[in-house]
């Protein structure tokens, strides 16, 4: 269990987790660092940070196309003095392939799939959501 106070989420809320699993996965699709920090917190950041500059030093591009949420169950949610927190199993479709960056070959993946993540985001109270965490389900 939480320490800290039960939260409330709304449809404007689910909306907004919608909003940003699309604009994150396309931000990190197109290597956008700017895009990203507006919409994660620094640790997240940081991790995709290092995982776009493994991508380069392979000299492959990871590209998510068609993220489309399927469902979003609420896991929890709760509050610790003046930051919220909700933790959503996202389960979303996309296409997820790596290309090489020279030639833009299709080196792995390309068909559609269905995966399931646990996303925790965050907000300071009268803030917009940031993505804080992901875990593999």
């Amino acid at each position: 269990a939480q320490a800290g106070e039960s939260l409330t989420i709304g449809k404007s809320d689910y909306d907004a987790f919608e909003g940003l699993l699309g604009e994150i996965q396309s931000a990190y699709s197109a290597e956008d660092i700017n895009a990203l920090r507006s919409k994660v917190t620094p640790e997240m950041l940081s991790y995709f940070s290092e995982q776009l500059a493994e991508n380069a030093s392979r000299g492959v591009v990871n590209k998510v196309d068609n993220v489309r949420l399927e469902q979003g169950d609420l896991a929890e949610a709760w509050r610790e003095d003046t930051v919220e927190y909700a933790t959503v199993a996202m389960r979303f479709s996309l296409a997820d392939r790596v290309i090489d960056r020279a030639t833009g070959r299709t080196l792995e993946g390309g068909e559609s799939g269905e995966v399931t993540e646990l996303w925790t985001f965050m907000r300071a109270r009268g803030d917009g959501w940031l993505l804080s965490a992901i875990q593999q389900t």
